[in-house]
């Protein structure tokens, strides 16, 4: 169901940093129920004063277990493309990374009233992320929107992108690759709805954690 040839074909931003917009990835009808159908349930508040974000984990490649959940037919045959290596080789021909290799991990981030992320520039054993929105008609009034910064100040805004349905954003991991999410504003009367897919660097993922 996901349209690989939106990510090929996509244009690769190299300001501030590499990364890339991107829209189309799936039906009209199939975004739609996506919207319609994403979970309510299951998601834990991780996060403190300065971020705060409701996840919901659906596959990690870095733990050795995840409690399942269970998704309705069209979200698992989106999970299941984002497994394929077609996946993986449609990121490769927009970003040049090699990520045949890379674990991945698969989140559900749901942004209530008053959440928000501050800037930065992703972990060291990230290589990039995508973040697909699944948000109807959303106002950038409401806040909840990502922000490319050309540095570590939420005021140095390059581009402001609202999680818009069927809209992406692809994030490629690097010293400068500051981005941030502005606060959901208190009267928003939608959540921030998002699915996040990272891959992350193996050898360093694993270094990392036999040095803790």
């Amino acid at each position: 169901m996901l349209n690989f040839n939106s990510i090929t074909t996509a244009i690769a931003q190299e300001t501030p940093y590499h990364w890339a917009f991107l829209s189309n990835l799936f039906s009209f009808e199939d975004s739609l129920e996506l919207a319609k159908s994403y979970p309510q349930s299951g998601f834990e508040r991780v996060g403190d004063k300065s971020k705060n974000f409701l996840v919901l984990p659906i596959v990690d490649e870095t733990k050795d277990t995840i409690k399942p959940y269970k998704l309705n037919t069209l979200w698992q045959e989106l999970i299941n493309d984002l497994c394929t290596s077609a996946y993986r080789l449609a990121l490769t021909s927009l970003t040049g990374l090699d990520l045949m290799n890379d674990l991945m991990y698969i989140y559900f981030f749901c942004y209530d009233p008053e959440s928000s992320f501050p800037p930065h520039p992703d972990g060291d054993a990230i290589r990039m992320v995508q973040l697909f929105y699944f948000n109807q008609d959303w106002d950038t009034s409401w806040g909840g929107c990502l922000r490319i910064l050309k540095d570590e100040s939420i005021e140095s805004l390059y581009q402001e992108i609202p999680p818009q349905l069927n809209t992406s954003v692809i994030l490629v991991k690097s010293d400068n690759s500051w981005h941030c999410v502005t606060p959901v504003t208190s009267n928003s009367p939608q959540s921030r709805r998002i699915l996040k897919v990272a891959f992350l660097k193996r050898e360093e993922f694993f270094a990392s954690k036999n040095n803790t």
